[in-house]
């Protein structure tokens, strides 16, 4: 491929050959009716024209020449699309078998050991946290190994990233420091106390240490931004609720009703908030006639690019961050149990499937999908089997499903309508309201409000 954008080949059609210099980032469907006229061919005579390449793989009309691999000097035949391309001939049994072989199944190439050897490193150096866990109380020794392990994890991700020019593979150790951190964090405060006695304070100093090590992991290994911007916002979520269970007016379960409700009314604003940390340039509106003249240079490309990276992985890590720590805040609430739990359940779990669909990318989707889909468990485990397993929690747990599934199936073949885009979004503005009044009868502020009056 040459450096300029265009891309020279021989196209061979049923009546000459023709040599041709082509856009690279042209789709072929736009090149195909220049290339009829050059070789004297009508169009739709044969029901339609295509390019094949020399063993007969057709080119998908809709992708580019650079995106089809097409280099300099390949020779391309236009042919009717009805007419059938014989099969490669062959005088060799073993090499086709070992050529059906190879296309059966994909072979294990220098990328699938890279991938190995890191799976495995990472998981064998994530096993040690058992051992952490394992060793108390008393706790101080294991924090402090645990706390040591997550700086040497972190200082190896760094030399891996920086040193060795390995950011990838930097990641991991980087990566596997978080939970480390946690652990020490969460420990170091424990004493001689056993592990189901820790409460809200560990949980706070467990949650600062993993923003620590996910903001220097950021910013020594420079990969997997969404990792990193993950771990930091969940662990400042955990600090907040945490926070809020030290008091004493709040209970573990009252926090998270406050954090996962604060997080489905104001998780819109994750958006602006990552352009803005990611310092993506925006356009400058006039504000005088003086502006209207002036001519503003704009930013080099490769900067804005670099920048709307940035903002969409920073995106992506904190709509992850808020559907991990929302699906915890309904595990929470509804451990509570209770009618105000259930109905603040119920309400986060339609929110956050609403909600979900706002965002296009893959990541950020499935997190608030799977946001919902917990708070929809969360209701089929805990309060419908009170109510009777065969009777209630079954049916409507297959009713769901059903419904589920017939959305799934239609939304593939055909996109919603603006109706139903309406119906949504309106229905959306109705469940974050009643997120307000449910809450607080959920941290029983009403009864508090009528013991003031007497």
């Amino acid at each position: 491929m040459t450096g300029t954008g265009l891309v020279r080949i021989t196209v061979t059609a049923p009546h000459r050959s023709i040599d041709l210099a082509l856009p690279d980032a042209s789709p072929v469907a736009e090149i195909l009716p220049g290339l009829l006229v050059h070789a004297g061919e009508r169009g739709a005579d044969n029901g339609g024209w295509t390019l094949r390449r020399g063993d007969g793989t057709p080119l998908d009309l809709g992708r580019t020449l650079g995106r089809h691999g097409v280099r300099d000097g390949e020779v391309l035949h236009l042919v009717p699309r009805r007419v059938e391309w014989p099969e490669p001939e062959y005088d060799d049994l073993v090499d086709a078998i070992a050529t059906s072989s190879g296309r059966a199944g994909r072979t294990w190439g220098p990328r699938h050991t890279r991938a190995a050897g890191l799976a495995a490193g990472g998981a064998l150096m994530a096993v040690g946290l058992g051992a952490v866990l394992a060793s108390g109380p008393s706790w101080t020794g294991a924090a402090l190994w645990s706390l040591g392990l997550a700086a040497l994890l972190l200082v190896g991700g760094a030399c891996l990233a920086r040193a060795v020019g390995d950011a990838g593979a930097g990641a991991v150790p980087a990566g596997i420091a978080l939970p480390y951190a946690f652990a020490g964090g969460a420990l170091v405060y424990a004493g001689e106390s056993p592990i189901g006695d820790l409460g809200a304070p560990h949980l706070l100093s467990g949650c600062a240490a993993v923003v620590l090590v996910a903001v220097l992991g950021h910013i020594a290994v420079a990969a997997c931004p969404v990792l990193f911007v993950a771990a930091a916002t969940a662990g400042l979520f955990g600090v907040a609720g945490a926070w809020l269970s030290t008091t004493d007016a709040m209970a573990a379960h009252d926090a998270a009703a406050v954090v996962a409700g604060l997080l489905l009314a104001f998780s819109p604003m994750a958006a602006s908030a990552a352009i803005r940390l990611s310092r993506v340039p925006m356009p400058v509106l006039p504000r005088t006639t003086a502006d209207l003249v002036r001519d503003t240079p704009q930013p080099p490309r490769d900067a804005v690019h670099a920048a709307v990276v940035r903002a969409d992985a920073m995106l992506t890590g904190i709509v992850v961050a808020v559907g991990v720590v929302s699906a915890i805040c309904q595990v929470l609430l509804t451990i509570r149990g209770g009618t105000a739990a259930t109905v603040f359940v119920a309400l986060l779990a339609v929110g956050f499937l609403l909600r979900a669909r706002l965002y296009p990318v893959l990541w950020q989707r499935a997190a608030l999908l799977t946001a919902g889909l917990v708070g929809l468990g969360c209701l089929a485990l805990g309060p419908l089997p009170a109510l009777g397993a065969l009777l209630v929690a079954g049916p409507v747990a297959v009713l769901v499903g059903v419904a589920a599934l017939a959305v799934g199936l239609l939304r593939s073949r055909r996109a919603a309508g603006p109706f139903l885009g309406r119906y949504a979004e309106i229905l959306e503005v109705v469940v974050v309201l009643a997120v307000v009044p449910v809450g607080c009868w959920v941290l029983d502020l009403y009864s508090s409000a009528r013991g003031l009056g007497g």
